[in-house]
């Protein structure tokens, strides 16, 4: 079996880099000897990790400061990765808040829209076009949400427009592949990240499978060209499984939507 680096050659860009699974990921290419581009918003978090790689491993940092919600963040990515001759991208920069819909403000919508599907469009379409263009071979990683698949409330829309990941991956990964350019997503459970353990879930009342990131990432980055969608952790494939095939519709919506309501308290 090639490794990562056989296949995707020695730099790789990591949207989302700082905190939680795109740390995770960091770390784990870094230990495979990838060079790596950091982008992130949280700019502490990126150079603390930047220290703590180039102090363990071999390897190069570029730390790219960068809000995905602005318009300029795409070009400046893909000039980054277009001067390293990048060809491996792993999006898992992410939106998140856990509110009734009618509360999100129109700054919450935009953002959602643009860290979620909009930067993470134009971020895969400049790095796929680059690499046909150069006719040369890549891959790409995109996490995902189990919350897409489903529609949970109080997470609306982050599971809509986690929803859309999923779908361009999908067909990515059929039109991309005879290019030579792997795409998968990745469709995660809850995992013990900042951004999850920020929205102060009710472990109280319930007791969900919450997955480390080091365990995420490895799951992903193991499945990556070797398949179009990966769920990590048989517990969550086992969720899947129950909520997709065996349920109807409906009733996995009752059912995930009362786990929501165990799970946070949200004021009616």
């Amino acid at each position: 079996m090639r490794s990562l680096r056989d296949r995707y050659g020695n730099w790789a860009l990591v949207a989302g880099a700082a905190e939680g699974i795109g740390a995770a990921c960091t770390l784990a290419l870094a230990r495979q000897g990838f060079n790596i581009i950091l982008v992130d918003n949280n700019k502490d978090a990126m150079a603390t990790l930047a220290g703590k790689i180039t102090a363990q491993y071999p390897v190069m940092t570029q730390q790219l400061h960068a809000d995905l919600a602005q318009p300029d963040a795409t070009n400046r990515c893909l000039i980054e990765a277009g001067s390293k001759g990048c060809r491996l991208m792993i999006y898992v920069a992410a939106y998140s808040k856990v509110a009734r819909f009618v509360s999100l403000t129109p700054v919450d919508l935009d953002r959602f829209i643009n860290v979620n599907s909009r930067t993470l469009l134009h971020l895969v379409h400049g790095f796929s076009s680059r690499l046909i263009a150069q006719q040369t071979t890549g891959g790409i990683l995109i996490i995902s949400s189990l919350a897409a698949l489903i529609g949970p409330q109080y997470v609306s829309v982050y599971a809509a427009t986690k929803a859309f990941g999923i779908t361009l991956s999908e067909a990515l990964n059929a039109e991309l592949k005879p290019s030579g350019i792997d795409v998968t997503v990745c469709i995660s459970g809850l995992v013990s990240t900042p951004t999850f353990l920020g929205t102060n879930p009710d472990f109280d009342k319930i007791k969900p499978l919450v997955m480390h990131p080091d365990e995420t990432a490895a799951f992903a980055l193991s499945n990556l060209g070797k398949r179009c969608r990966c769920i990590p952790g048989w517990q969550n494939r086992a969720q899947y499984f129950l909520l997709q095939q065996l349920m109807p519709r409906s009733w996995a919506g009752w059912f995930v939507n009362r786990y929501m309501k165990k799970l946070y308290r949200i004021r009616e």
